[in-house]
């Protein structure tokens, strides 16, 4: 008997029904829910609104993902199929949108094109989990797919058409028992595709899944879903008015979903701004708002209260009791700086810089014709005349040149504020700069420190502490960044100080992120662990739960989140390199992190590298050296950067750049020379050893059967050439469900007992 020969009928099928817009599914059996209903069973399908096309190619065509709801965090998901017994269809009263880079599945989107293709993130694909390359690292797996030869679903589809299952053989997309991408997410829910059309949606669809993750063949039975029950139990929840969408509320009202104008969190002061709510760690000084909602402002000093403020940007004045910055004493930061703020006469200097008294009245007027306050009606000889409010600078090529000032002079022109590198080529090129100033370009890397969060009340993260992200700024033509690395007395250092300050989480401590789980299961229930988001990590491109595979270099870590110290010069031998690096040939490409660098020059193109959480109070510095491959370069280039917090904790000030190394050098100390041999893993001649590939790899002397049930079975053999023969038994050993036919529901049958130890 064939071992994987298992009873159909015993598989656990979900026919779900499904059409745009609705949700169906499991029922509420609590009546104090919003959605009671006692009917329906344990699972549900849901249709998201990815979003509707206003213009553009696809304008009138609306974007759906369809998901599989589970019952319990390890429920797998294993096929989607259809046959003659259990037809599915995938249909649309128009057609589906298809892109010339998509394909049945998203295996092969790379999200990278979507800036320089942006249709590709609407194209239509069905899947398991995925929605891009899968993460192997994540053990991610691509999706499968069969067809019939009498109905080929995936050439139906890929022209726009319908997806049809229900001849005698079927079809079917797949992964195998235990791939990740076959569990659900954190909202319990597993994608099964994507689908574009200005059509209408419907269709019905079979699901194979494995309740809990048990895999076998005891664990079946035949669950059917009719349409439209409410998907899942939702209870009145406390949600805050948030007018400004700054993320707090207001006023509190009781609903089963927030959505947008709604906020989880309240306490907010001034829901007309979004620069206003409690503890915003940029709150400007002398804006007239009170940015963090501590009940005070910070303002700008006029000492003598003419309206025109002090020069000096340290010596501020708060005010608790007022907050637009009106009161006596006190200025906007947008009012002019004063000359003198000692003398209420003395406001602005004349064309020779000198501060001087004006001795006049607005009474009296001015007989001048080339004053700024001439007044006709007045005799010539009055001399109560003003000739600075008027002036303007007569240059064009000038930053503050003004064609319509009354009195042009040169002498108050400048230069600087509207200065900046104007080559688009270069890391800190600023778009915005009317005057050229090349001199100050950069050409290479540097690092960012950007903040993210000051944690006040120790809600999660540690109370009285701060976290900032790092991000390597690579120059325009960067593909993708591979290591972060100090070499000891090197050219390029790795050093971060203080590090025995550095936070580290007891509850989810790592070294890397991207395997971190920032949940926590309690009695049953699941909620989120706020500790796990002030963990200090390194990485390349990644963040909590993704990101690609690291590997250290030059430290334990075991050991990294005791050490007192980290820094590349404290390495044993001259040449030795600490720092981490990427395996694999895929992460750490540049992404536009603007908003979160907050326009900084080169945020552009920017690659996280690590999180750090330090005290209030206390500064910090980074500096590493980056190995990047880049467009039309033949070898990897090695660029050094650094930045460091001030002492105010929640602001960064670049330390700058940093030079190429010469000659674009690669950065090799401590690093292996090149090993060639086969690097594919299915190869006959596979060498795990090599780092480089020989180009030689052999497919043919271990091809063979290997069907231990076979005549011809061969246990020298690990790749299975298709000649195996059986004279004994079963005449069709695949056809696991007896009917004579070998189709869809063996593939199904057989998915059920893979990688399971055979009798």
């Amino acid at each position: 008997m064939n071992p994987f020969r298992i009873r159909f009928d015993r598989f656990l099928a979900l026919v779900l029904c499904f059409c745009a817009s609705q949700v169906f599914g499991q029922a509420c059996l609590d009546e104090s829910a919003c959605n009671y209903n006692p009917t329906a069973g344990p699972y549900c399908l849901e249709l998201d609104t990815v979003y509707v096309h206003g213009e553009g190619p696809l304008s009138g065509m609306t974007t759906y993902r369809l998901y599989f709801v589970s019952a319990h965090p390890m429920d797998f998901v294993s096929a989607v199929f259809g046959d003659a017994e259990y037809p599915l269809a995938i249909e649309t009263t128009t057609s589906f949108y298809q892109d010339a880079l998509g394909g049945t599945t998203p295996n092969g989107i790379f999200p990278t094109l979507y800036s320089t293709f942006p249709s590709l993130a609407y194209d239509s694909w069905v899947s398991i989990g995925i929605e891009a390359v899968p993460n192997t690292a994540e053990g991610e797996a691509a999706v499968s797919y069969v067809t019939s030869p009498a109905q080929a679903w995936d050439v139906s589809f890929n022209g726009g058409g319908n997806v049809a299952m229900d001849d005698a053989v079927g079809g079917a997309w797949y992964v195998l028992n235990g791939d990740a991408n076959g569990y659900p997410d954190t909202t319990g829910r597993v994608l099964l595709g994507q689908f574009t059309t200005d059509g209408v949606l419907s269709g019905n669809i079979n699901i194979q899944v494995f309740p809990e993750g048990q895999f076998g063949d005891d664990q079946w039975d035949i669950e059917t879903f009719m349409i439209g029950a409410p998907c899942e139990c939702v209870y009145p929840s406390t949600f805050y008015v948030d007018n400004d969408g700054d993320g707090y509320g207001t006023t509190p009202v009781e609903l089963c979903g927030g959505g947008p104008g709604y906020a989880t969190q309240g306490g907010d002061c001034n829901d007309g701004t979004a620069l206003a709510y409690p503890g915003n760690p940029m709150d400007l000084v002398g804006d007239g708002i009170d940015g963090n909602c501590d009940g005070a402002e910070t303002c700008f000093r006029d000492v003598d209260n003419d309206n025109y403020r002090s020069a000096d940007t340290t010596d501020l004045i708060g005010s608790p009791f007022n907050i637009n910055c009106s009161e006596f004493g006190e200025a906007y930061a947008y009012q002019p700086i004063d000359c003198d703020d000692t003398n209420p006469n003395l406001t602005i200097p004349d064309e020779d810089g000198n501060c001087i008294e004006d001795v006049g009245s607005a009474e009296e007027g001015c007989g001048n014709p080339l004053a700024c306050n001439f007044d006709p009606e007045v005799p010539t000889t009055e001399d109560n005349c003003e000739f600075l409010s008027c002036r303007g600078c007569s240059n064009p090529a000038a930053c503050n040149y003004d064609p319509e000032a009354q009195i042009q002079t040169e002498a108050i022109c400048e230069y600087l504020s509207c200065a900046g590198c104007t080559n688009p080529e270069a890391t800190n090129y600023n778009a915005s700069a009317i005057i050229s100033d090349d001199s100050d370009c950069v050409f290479a890397g540097i690092l960012a420190i950007a903040p993210i969060s000051t944690n006040y009340n120790g809600a999660g993260a540690p109370a009285g502490t701060y976290t900032n992200e790092v991000y390597a700024l690579l120059p325009p033509d960067a593909i993708r960044l591979k290591r972060v690395l100090g070499v000891k007395n090197g050219e390029t250092r790795l050093r971060i100080e203080p590090f025995s300050a550095v936070y580290q989480s007891a509850s989810c401590d790592v070294w890397m992120p991207h395997y971190m789980d920032a949940s926590v299961e309690v009695d049953g229930a699941e909620y989120f662990n706020g500790d796990c988001l002030a963990d200090s990590w390194f990485t390349i491109g990644g963040t909590i739960g993704s990101g690609p595979a690291l590997q250290a270099i030059g430290f334990d870590t075991a050991a990294v989140s005791s050490a007192t110290e980290f820094d590349s010069e404290l390495l044993a031998a001259d040449g030795d390199t600490l720092g981490w690096e990427i395996v694999g040939e895929t992460g750490g490409e540049p992404t536009n992190r603007c908003e979160e660098l907050l326009n900084r020059p080169g945020c552009a193109n920017a690659v996280r590298i690590a999180r750090v959480t330090m005290p209030l109070g206390e500064s910090f510095f980074f500096q590493a050296g980056l190995t990047y491959t880049a467009e039309n370069a033949s070898a990897e280039r090695s660029i050094t950067g650094q930045d460091f917090t001030d002492d105010s904790s929640i602001s960064s000030e670049s330390g700058g750049g940093g030079e190429a190394d010469s000659d674009d050098a690669v950065i090799t100390d401590g690093e292996s020379a090149p090993i060639n041999g086969c690097l594919d893993a299915y190869a006959c001649n596979y060498d795990a050893s090599a780092n480089t590939d020989s180009g030689d790899c052999d497919y043919e002397s271990c091809a063979g059967c290997t069907y231990a049930d076979a005549d011809n079975y061969d246990d020298t053999m690990t790749i299975d050439d298709g000649t195996c023969t059986f004279t004994t038994g079963s005449s069709c050993p695949f056809d696991t469900t007896g009917d004579g036919l070998i189709g869809a529901a063996d593939l199904v049958d057989f998915l059920s007992s893979f990688d399971s130890t055979c009798p």
